[in-house]
């Protein structure tokens, strides 16, 4: 098999190429195994975080109290939902001490669940973050790829307009090689760049519907902050 790639007309160019398309050819060879990587890491994540977060709004869909919560955040630490339930029960914790400090039995405002809401949206946001942590790179490979593969082919080109000059011969037999080893860099750049659009749009996709469910979980916890805490509102 090595013997068979190492003979193959594809692999003849490359070794055949200059230093700066073996550059480009090398670089692009880099960020599609880093893609790679990021696609692989992104599917296992996947499919880890949508079973568990059903089985967090499951769960929280029967809650009814501070306490189950609390049982429930301990149960999905390992989670993103689980991180971003054990947040946002952090800050409220603050609050109900504060509360507890100024008066014996601690209960929660409108104006207190205005700034809990605004506490939840940035847990929110600092979960989705970190979720979509190596999602640009894929954006930027599917961008860039195919403009680095276009250099490289311009440049080969260049350089087979230069031996086309030099031999003094436009023949097909002196043209062809040059102009295969100058196409050789777009279409090492459009195979970086296609699996990589691709796979961008599916994981943003993914991750709105991540986002959702995650939404679902903060409406339902403020839900049951309102029963458990609010009393009379302060004036």
């Amino acid at each position: 098999m090595v013997n068979f790639l190492t003979k193959a007309p594809a692999w003849q160019l490359v070794i055949q190429a200059d230093a700066m398309t073996k550059f480009v050819l090398f670089f692009l060879f880099s960020l599609s195994v880093f893609c790679m990587w990021i696609v692989l890491s992104k599917f296992l994540f996947l499919h880890r975080q949508k079973k568990m977060i059903k089985q967090l709004q499951g769960e929280m869909r029967l809650a009814r109290t501070f306490d189950e919560l609390l049982a429930l955040s301990g149960n999905y630490q390992d989670s993103a939902a689980g991180r971003f339930l054990i947040r946002v029960l952090t800050e409220l914790k603050e609050m109900l001490h504060v509360q507890r400090a100024s008066q014996e039995e601690a209960s929660l405002s409108i104006q207190d669940i205005e700034h809990l809401q605004l506490l939840v949206d940035q847990s929110l946001d600092v979960v989705l973050s970190e979720e979509e942590q190596y999602l640009p790179v894929l954006g930027t490979s599917a961008a860039v790829a195919p403009l680095i593969g276009l250099f490289g082919t311009v440049w080969g080109l260049v350089h087979a307009f230069v031996d086309i000059s030099q031999q003094r011969s436009a023949d097909i037999s002196v043209v062809a090689p040059g102009i295969a080893e100058a196409l050789t860099t777009t279409l090492a750049g459009l195979i970086v760049s296609i699996p990589a659009l691709i796979f961008f749009h599916y994981f943003s996709n993914e991750l709105r519907k991540f986002e959702l469910q995650l939404l679902s979980i903060s409406d339902r916890f403020l839900n049951i902050v309102k029963q458990a805490f609010v009393r009379i509102e302060r004036r």
